[in-house]
């Protein structure tokens, strides 16, 4: 995949709706208005259309997946195509599905802090805290499960407490990232939750802190270039999310970039099926080669970001040698 500059990832949104309202993600507005959820049929084409273009590993993303009664079935699905699985939840449900997700191999939860997740998004932390301690004891899962953690001006103090929950039950691995900006956001009140000035010594102490940490051996998936970059307010240029995670939404829009936002063609209208389910064209496939221009643009155009996901990816294609060994991840 590498060679043919195509993604490993597919990104998959398989629902709309969510039970919580961060206040940083517009995803759960559009359910409000016409959004509708994918047919286990359709979600099934995708995971099709994926593997023939190549890709092996599936994400169920989207608002909230536990929503979906038919996640189980979903990702048994991929799996019996032979993709690695993984899904993003907020973790209010986790303890209630945990014996459901066995064909899951990564399941990552959104959890930032007792201040941060109550006034971010709205949720109990404790309650999230005690579905990952769950599964962390359950011997249910496959893999060390993820807390992916934002850091906003809500949690600065926070963060290593989390870390160090992580590092104390054991089989739970830690993700940072700072929050940031996106472009199809216009009414999240940003300065009440972008790190400001007065804040910059002490974000610097805390990558600082975490660099350290991550030498001692704590469970911090992030590479420490990662850490030092952030910590210094630099991007990550030379953006290659084109060769790392492909998006598609719920209404099975494609997406190279997740940040901005751009829809690049319908996968489902572009595919062509025979009688019996093969697929005769692509869709994927047809829409990346014709944006192909419209890709690279995006990609030059762009002033880098600190999106975690897309960071590490890159480092990695950019073979930057101390990212392969320290980003602790699949």
């Amino acid at each position: 995949m590498k060679l043919l500059k195509r993604p490993v990832i597919l990104s998959h949104s398989v629902n709309s709706r969510c039970n919580l309202r961060c206040v940083f993600c517009d995803e759960w507005k559009k359910s409000l208005s016409s959004s509708s959820d994918p047919s286990f049929e359709e979600i099934c084409k995708i995971i099709d259309l994926a593997v023939d273009f190549g890709i092996g590993s599936y994400n169920a993303w989207s608002t909230e997946p536990l929503l979906r009664k038919d996640l189980p079935e979903i990702m048994a699905y991929a799996k019996s195509k032979g993709m690695k699985t993984f899904t993003i939840t907020n973790g209010t449900l986790l303890k209630k599905r945990m014996a459901e997700l066995k064909n899951v191999d990564y399941i990552s939860v959104s959890v930032d802090g007792p201040t941060a997740t109550r006034e971010i998004r709205g949720a109990d932390y404790d309650s999230i805290l005690d579905g990952i301690r769950y599964a962390s004891e359950s011997g249910l899962l496959n893999q060390p499960l993820l807390m992916n953690c934002v850091i906003s001006s809500k949690n600065l103090d926070e963060v290593l407490d989390l870390v160090h929950f992580a590092k104390d039950i054991g089989n739970v691995k830690v993700a940072v990232e700072p929050i940031y900006l996106f472009k199809r956001i216009d009414d999240t009140d940003w300065d009440d939750l972008l790190i400001g000035n007065d804040q910059q010594e002490q974000f610097a102490s805390l990558m600082n802190q975490l660099v350290d940490l991550k030498k001692e051996g704590y469970p911090l998936i992030n590479s420490k270039t990662y850490l030092q970059q952030i910590r210094d307010g630099k991007a990550i240029q030379k953006c290659r999310v084109d060769r790392g995670i492909l998006a598609i939404d719920h209404h099975h829009q494609l997406y190279n970039c997740r940040i901005h936002n751009k829809s690049l063609g319908n996968v489902l209208e572009t595919s062509v099926f025979d009688s019996n389910g093969k697929i005769v064209q692509n869709g994927i496939t047809e829409v990346w080669k014709k944006t192909k221009t419209e890709r690279k643009n995006m990609i030059r155009n762009c002033d880098g970001c600190q999106f975690f996901g897309y960071a590490e990816l890159t480092l990695m294609n950019n073979y930057n040698i101390e990212s392969f060994y320290g980003y602790d991840w699949l």
